[in-house]
């Protein structure tokens, strides 16, 4: 039973501050992404109120990176505390073993690669092809859309530009129009000091009724021209069909990269699956890393963990790039990188259970 409560200890201990280091590193995240968005709106790539959709949604492809690191700094700090306050020492003295202490943390990292996996090769994948569909859809409504004043607009499948000099404040009313239209029958120009704007909320089409103004039709630089002069003069703008297209492997569905020829897809496969093998990989690592002397600083293993996921992500991203290019064969892929940090991990066991030691005496 003591042993079962000191398990659920070191786990809550280590989920605590997991989730403390999760909650720190997404605010940022988030904080960064909604600022780029932001620009993105100011700039009329992005309507506002789809601002926080667009920044949540593109927040559920970065989880995938931020639990393995989370992870291991959560079960750093964690277990750095407990040597700092010599809990570990009590441990040990109790007859507590590394295999012991290394079963919660290995839990937690079971259950996080449980999620990760679930985020990496389901969540992460459609969240982000939401988000490329919303964007790309904005991108056209705002292209041919709403009339701005004081921007001209061009018309869908070539059609010409429009130009409005003011609008009033229920968007009802625009004033100062300048429209060039191109058909198949030749060019027109018309003018107008004013005019109404009304939007069919069935197919999107934007019917506009200009009033007292002026229509030239004829080709340029030619003399063979009618001006026409009308009361009013409705022009309809009928929005393109909107065909969603997305040729990113990041997006596309896991299933649809399983069994693919293609590098691109078989790297995109392999980083997915990567994701949840990185939170096992950096749980086991966790443990032994953290250990640190009586009167060492808790923070004074934390700079190293940084270091290993640094490099051990990096080397990932290389494996990748390497693997759409062609340069490694798919068997090998990314899964090398894996096997240099399992393999660092086993050594740092070794060391810490003091196996190499023993082997060393038997052999004397």
């Amino acid at each position: 039973m003591s042993k079962r409560i000191l398990e659920r200890y070191l786990l809550a201990e280590a989920a605590r501050t997991w989730a403390a280091v999760t909650a720190v590193l997404m605010a940022v995240m988030l904080s960064t992404r909604f600022a780029r968005f932001l620009g993105e709106a100011a700039k009329g790539s992005i309507p506002p109120e789809l601002l926080w959709k667009v920044v949540l949604l593109s927040s559920l492809q970065y989880l995938t990176i931020l639990i393995p690191i989370s992870l291991l700094l959560g079960a750093m700090l964690s277990l750095g505390r407990m040597y700092r306050d010599s809990e570990i020492a009590a441990m040990h003295a109790c007859g507590v073993g590394l295999g012991r202490m290394y079963r919660p943390f290995l839990h937690l990292g079971l259950m996080l690669a449980l999620v990760t996996a679930l985020l990496s090769l389901w969540l992460s994948p459609s969240a982000g092809r939401t988000v490329d569909f919303l964007t790309k859809k904005a991108a056209q409504d705002l292209k041919f859309g709403v009339l701005e004043p004081g921007r001209f607009r061009e018309l869908p499948n070539d059609g010409g530009v429009f130009y409005i000099e003011s609008v009033s404040d229920d968007r009802s009313e625009i004033r100062g129009v300048f429209a060039r239209l191109l058909s198949e029958r030749g060019e027109s120009v018309i003018t107008a000091p004013r005019g109404v704007q009304r939007t069919d909320p069935i197919t999107g089409a934007r019917n506009i009724v200009l009033l007292d103004g002026y229509r030239v039709d004829g080709a340029a630089g030619q003399a063979d021209f009618r001006i026409t002069r009308f009361d009013e003069h409705g022009v309809t703008i009928d929005p393109p069909d909107f065909v969603y297209r997305s040729s990113k492997q990041a997006t596309k569905p896991s299933m649809a990269l399983l069994g693919s020829a293609d590098p691109r897809d078989q790297a995109e496969l392999q980083w997915r699956l990567s994701s949840p093998l990185a939170v096992l990989l950096l749980a086991l690592l966790a443990v032994p890393l953290s250990r640190i002397e009586a009167r060492a600083g808790r923070y004074s293993k934390v700079a190293m963990g940084i270091v290993i996921y640094i490099v051990y992500f990096n080397l990932l991203g290389i494996a990748q790039a390497w693997l759409e290019s062609g340069k490694l064969p798919a068997w090998i892929g990314l899964w090398w990188v894996h096997l240099v940090l399992a393999l660092a991990i086993l050594r740092l066991y070794a060391v810490r259970g003091g196996w190499i030691e023993r082997l060393k005496v038997q052999r004397a």
